[in-house]
């Protein structure tokens, strides 16, 4: 979600609080002249048993060269790979609700579209994160990526789109998305990862060829990146396994695969589905989400404070604009525990009057 969506977004929260009824539809909360192209295309959840050989490069490596992007899908793992688009984002973005959530919005193929095995104290750490998320007392309980930070692997591979190029002996990825720009340098000449004393943001990437399928392994990963903006996180033991592979021409399948017995009770694997985008590269242009992302999180923290400070608190979790519910059952017993009230994944705007007024009986005695 860009700074300026999430401006909209904490607008939002306010409408639906004052305005929520069971009949009303979130894509009246704000008015879209016009929805985004609906996005209907199914994506593979495996990769097909026929597949065509690719071209070849000088070297003879599998040209996958080119911008490749996840857009023509619906879901999206910016939001939540396991649960899609954040209806408000759906909404005030202006995108096609009937193909922007739903089952396929899951990315997980093992477990197939079921949940992120945390162990129990991970997912107990997880939902501290979406608390803090929820209104937010200080920048460290912002998501890394609105902070600035590079997104890490495999979130940059995820995040919507990027671009392979080559150069001799490396695969170099452009990860162009949203209002910063990483790029992966992958060497493809059998190398040792770096020592395990290195933590690096985007990790170390080390590639490698099976057949026509790019194999790429990243180890050496901070702690702090996560994997969506739903507080999906891992510790600096994670592993992480990618493989592209071209369906046909202008088709890619992408399966990752997570390692990390720190967080998780197993390995799990997710895939998406990238086509590839006709339109010049971005990856070139001028980052500035720096410049962009200084107010904004002050004033992320500023709406925080004013919720806690009437005694608003909650998670940050997608709920249905239409009921107020959580998208995930299981996930219903922590916005009733907190009391959260009815609205978005983020804490309601809390106006001048209602501060006053919960300042007035202290003001009074």
């Amino acid at each position: 979600m860009t700074h300026q969506a999430f401006r909209l977004l904490t607008a939002t929260a306010a409408l639906v609080v004052v305005s929520l009824a069971p009949s009303a539809a979130s894509a009246q909360l704000i008015p879209c002249e016009r929805y985004q192209a609906a996005k209907s295309k199914v994506p593979l959840t495996a990769l097909p048993a026929r597949v065509i050989e690719p071209k070849k490069t000088p070297e003879g490596w599998p040209d996958l060269q080119g911008a490749w992007s996840s857009g023509a899908y619906p879901g999206a793992a910016v939001d939540s790979i396991e649960t899609g688009w954040d209806p408000a984002d759906v909404t005030i973005t202006c995108k096609d609700a009937a193909t922007s959530s739903g089952v396929v919005a899951n990315l997980l193929i093992d477990p197939m579209r079921g949940t992120i095995p945390y162990q129990p104290w991970a997912k107990a750490k997880q939902m501290e994160y979406l608390a803090a998320m929820y209104a937010p007392a200080k920048r460290m309980d912002t998501d890394t990526d609105v902070r600035c930070f590079p997104r890490g692997v495999p979130r940059a591979s995820t995040f919507g789109g990027f671009e392979f190029r080559y150069a001799p002996g490396l695969v170099i990825m452009n990860h162009g998305s949203g209002e910063h720009y990483t790029t992966r340098i992958i060497p493809m000449d059998g190398r040792q990862h770096l020592s395990d004393d290195v933590k690096l943001y985007m990790g170390d990437s080390i590639g490698h060829w099976e057949g026509n399928t790019l194999v790429v392994e990243t180890t050496n990963n901070r702690g702090e990146t996560w994997f969506d903006k739903h507080a999906t996180f891992h510790s600096e033991k994670m592993r992480v396994v990618e493989r592209w592979t071209l369906v046909d021409q202008d088709r890619m399948y992408y399966e990752t695969t997570i390692y990390d017995p720190e967080v998780f009770t197993q390995p799990w694997k997710m895939a998406m589905t990238f086509d590839r985008n006709p339109r010049p590269n971005r990856a070139t242009q001028e980052a500035t989400c720096h410049e962009n992302g200084g107010r904004f999180i002050e004033g992320m923290v500023r709406s925080g404070l004013r919720a806690r400070a009437v005694g608003i608190k909650g998670y940050h979790i997608h709920v249905d604009l239409k009921t107020g519910k959580a998208i995930r059952p299981e996930e219903q017993k922590y916005l009733d525990g907190s009391g959260q009230p009815l609205g978005t994944s983020y804490a309601p705007l809390v106006t001048d009057e209602e501060l006053a007024e919960k300042k007035a009986p202290a003001d009074k005695k």
